[in-house]
Parts: structure tokens; sequence; C-alpha cells
């Protein structure tokens, strides 16, 4: 059999919801989206609504008004099988089951338009070939880190800590394991192998994780606040500004700058 996967795929739908559906279906996107980012060909899933009317900013008024309420879905796949795996796989079609009704229908479907998509020109930020840091599109490392975990001496305490420095909310798992849920990004991953040096802080022997974070030194306040401690400064190399603190049982955090 002939495979399909030669050309990612990308489009733009546009489903309309029905009046008094919305907090309904706004409430379900996140579990649903956390569902489909486990289809390894699909690439880009962004859902989106239109700003309220009631939008004060002059600069962000859309033109024609858009219609509401409605999502705008962008989407991108590896290619064709990976668009006909999302839209006969078990995340959309469990999710059209159960709030199909929430969608304005025809044919006792859901009514949405659909645009496919062939990329001229442009960039992902991050992924830009003019950028030191960059991986051309089409020849990224795969099998990123999608997961991290902290196991802790005192959970709750753990707990309180990184609830109070980093705003986390926690949803409870088998034998209590909090886990901790971001939502989808459009940003790439970034990991490094690097030489230990004896006696630098944040070079020793092993592994390290970095949470994202707006203001360094602020989130580095929050933390000795909350009982935790310095361990490298903020620093900058190769165009990444980051530094690390010890959480309450000593563990090494790395934060690293939003840009």
């Amino acid at each position: 059999m002939t495979s399909r996967q030669s050309n990612p795929v990308s489009l733009v739908s546009q489903w309309f919801i029905r009046h008094g559906c919305v907090e309904q279906v706004l409430s379900a996107l996140p579990a649903y989206v956390q569902e489909v980012m486990e289809e390894p060909g699909t690439l880009i899933y962004l859902v989106h609504a239109p700003l309220p009317e009631n939008n004060p900013n002059p600069l962000l008024q859309s033109l024609p008004p858009a219609v509401r309420p409605s999502l705008l879905f962008f989407e991108e796949y590896a290619g064709e099988d990976a668009f006909l795996a999302h839209v006969k796989g078990p995340a959309f079609t469990a999710f059209v089951d159960k709030y199909g009704q929430c969608f304005i229908s025809s044919d006792g479907h859901p009514y949405n338009t659909v645009t496919f998509l062939r990329r001229e020109q442009g960039f992902i930020r991050g992924l830009d070939s003019r950028s030191p840091q960059a991986e051309q599109i089409g020849s990224l490392n795969r099998h990123p880190a999608v997961m991290f975990e902290i196991i802790a001496k005192d959970q709750d305490k753990s707990k309180a800590f990184y609830s109070e420095v980093f705003g986390w909310r926690y949803q409870n798992g088998g034998s209590g394991f909090a886990y901790v849920h971001f939502p989808l990004q459009l940003r790439t991953l970034l990991g490094g192998i690097g030489q230990s040096e004896s006696g630098v802080p944040g070079m020793e022997p092993g592994h390290s994780f970095y949470l994202l974070v707006e203001d360094l030194q602020l989130a580095i306040d929050r933390a000795l606040a909350a009982g935790g401690s310095p361990h490298m400064p903020i620093t900058s190399v190769d165009g990444y500004t980051f530094a690390m603190i010890k959480d309450t049982e000593g563990n090494p955090i790395g934060l690293l700058q939003a840009v």
C-alpha cells in the first residue's frame, strides 16, 4: 500500500456553537485537546474563539465582524494518513458524539467550514532559520521530553511550595500522585547534553528540568519566600537567559526566561 505521509496537511476549520452551549463546549476543550496531543501525526492543533464583542481595544476589532459564538481551528498533520487517523480516531469521534449537538447542524452533523492550505512562506518563532538556535523545519529532533516528575519526601509540603511559587494546581492520580497539566502551546521544546564542571552550580552530573517564567527575579524571590534557596544566579548563554533555585527538599529547579 502506498503511504500518504510525504506532504504535511494543513487546514483551518470553523465550527459554530449553539447559543446556550458555549460554556459546555469551552469546558470540554482542555481534556479533548489533551487527547489529541497523544496522536503522533498531529503536529499543530490550535483552537481559538473570537474576542468578545465588548473588547475595549479599538485596534483589535474583527473585520468583517466575527461570527459568535464559534471556534476556529488551525491544524497541521504529518500527512494524509495522519489527518485521516485524527478524524477517524477516538478523540475526535468521541468529542463529536458527545458535543456535536452543541454546534449548528446540517443533515444531522455539526456544520463547519474547512479550508485546506499550502504553505508558501513564513516561519514559526523558534524555528526561523535566521535564528542561531533554530532547527530547519523538516529536520527536527524526535522523541522530546514530555513529562517530568518530582518524587518528594514530603509530598504535601512540596505541592504547597510549587503551588505558591508557580501557581500549580493538581489532579490526583493513582496512589495520590499529583499530576500537573499544562495548556497546549506553539513553542519548540529544548533539550541538551553538557559536560559537568566540578564546583560549578547547575553543572553537576545528572539531569535537570527548567520551568518557563516571565520574570526570573520575581520567580526567584517567590521561591526564596516560600522556603526555597538560590542555586545558580541569572545567566545568559547562547541567547537564553536562565537561573536555578532549589525547592524545600534541595531539588535543583531551572528557570528559563520567556522571550
